[in-house]
């Protein structure tokens, strides 16, 4: 699934469930997301997501978000 021109989109969050924070995240750590889109309706679309720190696992949670133009 992909979203057209997301360069003109607005993302907004709906809800955030199953959020873990598995290793403390401090100022000047650079976080690396890497988010999959399990599915995409209308304008609403479920997201996995994980955050990295160096390459550990430090988050990881399940997104519901809308899409709309700007």
């Amino acid at each position: 699934n992909a979203v057209d021109n997301p360069e003109e989109k607005v993302v907004y969050f709906m809800s955030i469930d199953n959020a873990k924070f598995r290793k403390p995240v401090i100022p000047g750590d650079q976080l690396r997301f890497e988010l999959e889109m399990i599915s995409f309706r209308r304008s609403a679309c479920k997201m996995s997501g994980k955050a990295f720190v160096d390459g550990d696992l430090v988050s990881s949670a399940d997104f519901m978000a809308m899409v709309v133009d700007r």
